[in-house]
């Protein structure tokens, strides 16, 4: 860019805006994609997400340090409490944000991973306890979260509470808050979540960060691997 294009751009500050018809959805799925420079929690804290093993076969980024399971009380689809620490002691567990109304994101993370499940049969990695934590409340009932996931696998466990209890999970795992946008945006673009996926090994904490777009095939080779402690 030349000198006199840089100054008219510094001077517009519409040149500096995302392009017109990008949902704060897709701005902060952008943010998700930098996952391996690092993430930056509400709180202002940085922690580093560096595969730092000369092994490529991981599909997640190596979290240094681990992150500790949110110490939270949610409800079940079935209205039952679930804290999450005691109800996912010693177990692992794959844990999403999102939304049943999502149009993308969410339904092509749950159904992968149903998918690679099915695929390990009764190896080790194929119990793992998938849980999706809907962020949109006022729709994400538990009535909606158990129809949703029905269609899905009916292992999967859906997740609702109060919404400080939804809030201080999401910042517990430095992720940003959830967005809504102003009222008459379209259908399933309504809610911006960042779309990562933690999964906590039986050591009770996550090793490992992954985005939602991990193929069937890698998610095949890694459940495996951490369900034995390795990672």
């Amino acid at each position: 860019m030349n000198e006199a294009a840089e100054s008219a751009r510094a001077r517009d500050p519409d040149s500096r805006r995302p392009p017109r018809g990008w949902k704060r959805r897709e701005i902060l799925r952008l943010g998700a994609a930098v996952v391996t420079v690092g993430l930056v929690g509400c709180t202002g804290d940085s922690i580093e997400a560096v595969d730092r093993e000369s092994d490529p076969s991981w599909a997640g980024s190596l979290l240094d340090p681990p992150f500790d399971k949110p110490d939270v009380n949610l409800i079940d689809f079935n209205g039952a409490p679930f804290p999450f620490r005691r109800a996912t002691e010693g177990r692992l567990t794959v844990l999403f944000f999102g939304y049943t109304n999502c149009p993308d994101v969410c339904p092509i993370f749950l159904n992968t991973m149903a998918a690679a499940k099915r695929t390990l049969g009764r190896r080790p990695g194929s119990d793992a306890l998938v849980l999706f934590v809907g962020v949109d409340r006022d729709r994400d009932t538990p009535e909606a979260l158990r129809s949703y996931l029905a269609g899905i696998d009916d292992s999967f466990v859906g997740l609702t509470g109060e919404a400080d209890q939804i809030d201080q999970a999401i910042s517990d795992l430095k992720m940003a808050p959830v967005v809504f946008a102003q009222p008459g945006t379209p259908v399933g673009g309504e809610v911006g979540h960042q779309a990562r996926v933690f999964v906590f090994s039986p050591d009770n904490v996550s090793h490992r960060l992954y985005n939602h777009d991990v193929s069937q095939n890698q998610w095949r080779k890694d459940l495996p691997r951490l369900a034995q402690g390795q990672w």
